[in-house]
């Protein structure tokens, strides 16, 4: 199961993500409270090894924006959490030759709008809709619908990742329902950080389930 950790505000976060068990760690470019800066995020990650995937979170930007960030960073991931289109997701593909992820709001809806995104980005992530708020939210959809949604996702023969409401308190409940990789962001946080404790807890909580599996 792929493990990313979102919403990475500082240096010190960036440090403490590195050294997780995450694949990949995400940076919000697009308007929220945990929005960053590329010029910020080149410079932590150009100042220490890179351990991991580093993402960049956009939501209905600019091509040319998205572009840019990606070389400035440099990012593995271009991850589009608005309404982009299919054609905008294969032309950064086309052009930045990098790993295109899509982020689509949990509807019943869900199985049409991966099989419309599936063809074209490289995995899709299912998000909570909360409030017309699209991500960041902090609530989940119904995991009951969990293991039919990857089985969407294996049909396109692309990764899915669940997100939305994930803490070290109930991810063994999503754990059962099997997702190809989690997404999560204020759920290792305390106080608005990324939060030592809390990851150290959701990885023992991970491993736990993994070792009552074998």
């Amino acid at each position: 199961m792929y493990v990313k950790y979102c919403g990475c505000q500082t240096e010190e976060d960036y440090l403490l993500l590195s050294s997780s068990r995450a694949d990949m760690i995400g940076f919000v470019f697009a308007d929220s409270k945990r929005k960053v800066s590329p010029e910020e995020v080149s410079s932590w990650v150009r100042s220490h090894e890179k351990r991991k995937q580093i993402a960049g979170v956009f939501q209905d930007s600019p091509i040319e924006e998205m572009v840019a960030a990606a070389i400035r960073v440099p990012l593995d991931i271009i991850q589009c959490h608005g309404n982009e289109s299919v054609n905008t997701i294969a032309t950064l593909k086309k052009q930045t030759k990098k790993l295109i992820y899509k982020a689509i709001p949990y509807s019943e809806a869900i199985s049409e709008q991966i099989e419309r995104y599936g063809k074209y980005a490289d995995a899709i992530i299912v998000d909570s809709l909360s409030k017309g708020q699209f991500g960041g939210t902090g609530t989940s959809f119904s995991w009951e619908r969990v293991p039919e949604i990857m089985s969407f996702a294996k049909k396109e023969n692309i990764p899915c990742f669940i997100a939305g409401g994930i803490t070290p308190e109930n991810i063994h409940n999503l754990l059962r329902c099997n997702p190809h990789g989690i997404d999560l962001s204020g759920g290792i946080e305390s106080d608005g950080k990324k939060c030592k404790d809390r990851i150290e807890k959701l990885e023992r909580m991970m491993l736990d389930v993994s070792s009552n599996r074998t």
